[in-house]
């Protein structure tokens, strides 16, 4: 069975977590700001963290989780 999460309910880091996860999956910020309740400028200020803090990449074939990224995620994610 598998969980569905709910990214509004997530605190923090995680639902920045969530964003970065979404977007390397091949997910438009439109299809993830359909998860948030619509909130585009949400899933925009995280989209505008996670390239500022370097953790996601953008390349031609869409974004890339950096190695900076994948760290930070799994201490996150294992929170």
């Amino acid at each position: 069975m598998t969980t569905v999460i709910d990214p509004v309910q997530l605190a923090g880091l995680k639902q920045a977590a969530y964003v970065m996860e979404c977007l390397v999956t091949g997910q438009s910020k439109e299809e993830i700001a359909i998860a948030f309740g619509g909130d585009k400028q949400l899933v925009a200020m995280w989209i505008l963290f996670l390239k500022h803090n370097h953790w996601i990449a953008e390349t031609k074939e869409g974004w890339s989780i950096t190695a900076k990224g994948m760290l930070l995620s799994r201490r996150i994610t294992s929170a």
